[in-house]
């Protein structure tokens, strides 16, 4: 069986949908799956002739595409290729999309043999504008980017991790009160921001850096996976506030439970009951400070919160969701050729 992935972005573009494209096709040929990695350059409408051709000269099984990605941009040479060529489209984010956003991901709804949305609540959203979608589309969970570290918890549990893409709306402004708080409060804590800076963004990555000047802040940024699973592996807790909530397609929330991390965090329409019970709730950072204090002090509570993350996390194993991927495949090639 031959895949071929279609992505705008790889791996070493910063991108999440990106490295997970990367992390899905090296699960799949840890499976026995060629997989081919279409990916980089242009997707403009007139591009499309050429990606089309492509693909072709790559005799594919099954072309799945990832949308969106940082590389696709506004183009749509994607959604024209999923007309074009009958086969799976991965849709990583529909409910928090802009308007124009939703409206040209219809095109993914006409043939696709398959559509996958990445938790339920996504898919729900996606058939309510698309309802015909119903009956050839599934859920697969994403899995985390970062794999599982083998450091030693640290003893002093005086480091406080933040972990995610360096832009607006992934709320670090929060994280930055929390470090203004245990400032004031003379507290021996100190906070880890972890992560890229998101392409095009310096200037925001240089206002939050200049705000961090006098604060208990150390930033940590363009960081292997490996080095990354390193410092989660050792790390007690972490704060990420997400300003729509804690959700199943937040891979670094993934990340961090796999890891056995401490997640303090925010609810939303997203969180699922399952994933609501092994997080630490908090609608501020008045209220996180409060939760941090009291974890750190509780070795039971940090082990009880470690153990349930990594357990929670298990059911997002990459060999897990290859399976799901190549169960899907099979049964579409052999619909094709009865």
């Amino acid at each position: 069986m031959r895949i071929a992935l279609i992505t705008g972005s790889y791996p070493p573009d910063v991108c999440g949908i990106g490295d997970y494209t990367f992390r899905l096709a090296e699960a799949l040929r840890q499976q026995g799956i060629a997989v081919e990695i279409v990916h980089g350059g242009s997707w403009r409408l007139h591009d499309t002739p050429r990606i089309f051709r492509h693909i072709r000269s790559l005799r594919p099984d099954i072309v799945h595409i990832q949308y969106p990605t940082i590389g696709f941009g506004a183009g749509l040479a994607p959604q024209l290729l999923s007309i074009l060529v009958r086969g799976v489209v991965t849709i990583h984010e529909i409910s928090r999309a802009h308007t124009l956003r939703k409206i040209s991901l219809f095109p993914f709804s006409v043939r696709p043999l398959h559509v996958i949305f990445t938790t339920p609540y996504e898919q729900g959203f996606a058939l309510s504008w698309a309802p015909w979608v119903a009956r050839r589309s599934d859920v697969i969970p994403l899995g985390s980017n970062i794999a599982v570290g083998t450091s030693e918890k640290a003893s002093d549990g005086e480091e406080i991790i933040y972990f995610g893409m360096i832009r607006p709306n992934k709320g670090i402004e929060q994280v930055l009160i929390l470090a203004e708080l245990i400032k004031r409060s003379s507290l021996p804590y100190r906070i880890r921001i972890i992560g890229k800076p998101y392409p095009g963004l310096t200037d925001y990555l240089e206002e939050l850096r200049l705000r961090s000047r006098e604060l208990p802040v150390i930033w940590s940024l363009d960081l292997s996976y490996e080095e990354v699973a390193d410092i989660l592996s050792q790390s007690l807790v972490a704060y990420v506030p997400f300003p729509d909530g804690a959700s199943g397609r937040r891979g670094t929330l993934l990340a961090l439970l796999a890891n056995g991390v401490a997640t303090i965090t925010t609810g939303g329409s997203h969180t699922t009951r399952e994933l609501d019970d092994v997080l630490e709730l908090a609608h501020s950072p008045e209220q996180a400070l409060a939760r941090i204090r009291t974890i750190l002090k509780d070795p039971e509570l940090q082990r009880k919160l470690s153990n349930m993350g990594r357990r929670y996390a298990r059911g997002f194993a990459w060999d897990r969701i290859a399976e799901q991927h190549i169960s899907l495949y099979k049964g579409l090639i052999a619909r094709s050729r009865s």
